[in-house]
């Protein structure tokens, strides 16, 4: 064997094969969503009251001042938020009156409900919440308190007479 037939040989042993390649493509996805708070719950015994404290006359409505009651729900370890749209229960919460939260007592005292107002202290003059109306608040820190207050009220219909009254819903905090 010649030199010149070695040569070839010689290269294929010194010289390493390009090795193989291949490629990968990565795709990621996500999103930024806002922050969060911790929300408690909220539990709260209205005063008793007379069915005389309310209007006398069937086809009348009104609202029993004594059982005025402040309440909030109270927004805590709040991070990267700018503020919250509480969403007040359903309409399917409500009476037969639009902005009133029906009595949901089992035997419950007739032709009552609830009103829900806006602001501490502020039942008499304060903006009626209506079932599954959207409150907007912004707001900034650590906290946050949403001032509200509840109190009986007489439905147009018939009498007041003596019962129970409660009633519950959920409240849906949608964060900015």
């Amino acid at each position: 064997m010649n030199l010149l037939n070695c040569l070839p040989l010689l290269a294929m042993c010194v010289c390493p094969l390009a090795a193989a390649q291949s490629t990968v493509r990565v795709d990621l996805n996500g999103s930024i969503q806002a922050g969060t708070c911790t929300a408690a719950a909220v539990s709260k015994t209205i005063p008793a009251v007379g069915a005389n404290v309310f209007p006398q006359v069937a086809g009348n409505t009104g609202a029993a001042a004594a059982s005025y009651t402040n309440f909030e729900i109270a927004l805590t370890g709040c991070s990267g938020v700018t503020g919250a749209t509480f969403q007040m229960g359903a309409v399917a919460d409500a009476s037969t009156q639009a902005n009133v939260f029906r009595n949901k007592a089992t035997n419950g005292a007739p032709f009552t409900g609830y009103w829900i107002k806006e602001g501490t202290g502020r039942c008499a003059s304060g903006t009626t919440v209506a079932p599954g109306a959207a409150i907007t608040r912004n707001f900034t820190g650590a906290t946050y308190q949403l001032y509200l207050c509840a109190q009986y009220v007489k439905i147009a219909g018939g009498l007041v007479s003596m019962g129970p009254l409660s009633t519950n819903f959920t409240v849906t905090i949608t964060y900015r």
